[in-house]
């Protein structure tokens, strides 16, 4: 079959020897071959330019080589062709020991013990709160948010979970829905965002979710860069001096230089790297869906399209 790789990432070489690896016998093009794209039926692509769609007459999957799919919904030419989405477990692990790290640095405190070293301060004994004494909500409970879930509960934190809609799986920790909104929010002491790019979660997390956080409390956010209001993330570490914020993703990428968040004190940057793709377990996962789809000839969507993930 007649696959086309488009990709934005820095290691896009990579990417496309292990898939001209992986898709051994299948004919791989780029924009740079001279291709007819009228031959073209399958794509992995990642921030594919709409020229380049529009031209795809008869393509039948969009592979996405991450977890996320709205550059793919948002193009004017998408017109309801299945997409697979990234489910990988390497990437879900990454994603744990990234929130597990920013976890244990605000618990055990240790951004202050840094501080602290530069100016050779030796604080007193300070205690710190064990796992069982602390919760976790999980703010977006699909395929990497229960992973993440299910790894903090077996650290022993408590652990709970919002999702908009109905639970279909079962998991270890408890899920509120919908009007339960406020309780999850007021009860977590810390609160994961893993929330996928959509309208209605575009500043889900504005003054009115914040203000309702405890005072003390620690933000990490790992989903999407839209689901946080900046300015009022801003104005709330403004007035709650302990209050804390984990950032791998922003409204703009890469960070601006002059963005406020890189200097305040309570602000810890990551530049979007929680969950890296890990390039040949990726490529081998979507080499197994392609591999069911050309025996069967039909492969079901991942993305539900009303939802828009």
């Amino acid at each position: 079959m007649n696959i086309l790789f488009y990709c934005t990432f820095s290691n896009e070489k990579e990417w496309l020897q292990e898939i001209k690896k992986i898709f051994k016998g299948q004919k791989i093009y780029t924009i740079k071959n001279k291709t007819n794209f009228n031959d073209i039926e399958i794509a992995i692509v990642w921030n594919l330019p709409d020229k380049y769609l529009s031209k795809l007459k008869n393509l039948k999957v969009i592979f996405s080589p991450a977890a996320g799919v709205d550059h793919i919904l948002n193009l004017p030419s998408y017109k309801n062709i299945p997409i697979i989405r990234l489910k990988d477990p390497s990437m879900a692990k990454r994603m744990s020991n990234h929130v597990l790290s920013q976890i244990l640095n605000y618990q055990l405190k240790l951004t202050l013990f840094q501080k602290a070293q530069v100016k050779k301060i030796w604080y007193d004994e300070m205690q710190t709160l064990l796992n069982n004494k602390i919760q976790v909500g999980i703010l977006g409970v699909g395929f990497l948010g229960t992973f993440v879930g299910r790894y903090l509960k077996k650290l022993n934190y408590n652990v709970v979970g919002f999702k908009n809609s109905s639970v279909k799986e079962k998991t270890p920790f408890p899920i509120y829905i919908k009007k339960k909104l406020d309780q999850f929010i007021k009860e977590s002491d810390i609160i994961v965002c893993i929330l996928p790019a959509t309208k209605k979660t575009r500043h889900f997390i504005n003054s009115n979710f914040l203000n309702k956080m405890k005072k003390n409390s620690l933000l990490i956010n790992v989903g999407r860069g839209i689901s946080i209001n900046e300015k009022d993330l801003l104005q709330h570490l403004r007035t709650s001096r302990n209050f804390y914020a984990s950032l791998d993703v922003f409204q703009k990428e890469p960070l601006p230089k002059s963005h406020p968040f890189w200097r305040h004190p309570n602000v810890t940057v990551t530049p979007h790297v929680a969950s890296l793709t890990v390039i040949s377990s990726a490529v081998k996962l979507m080499h197994k869906r392609f591999k069911d789809f050309k025996r069967n000839g039909k492969i079901k969507s991942d993305v539900n399209l009303i939802k828009g993930y």
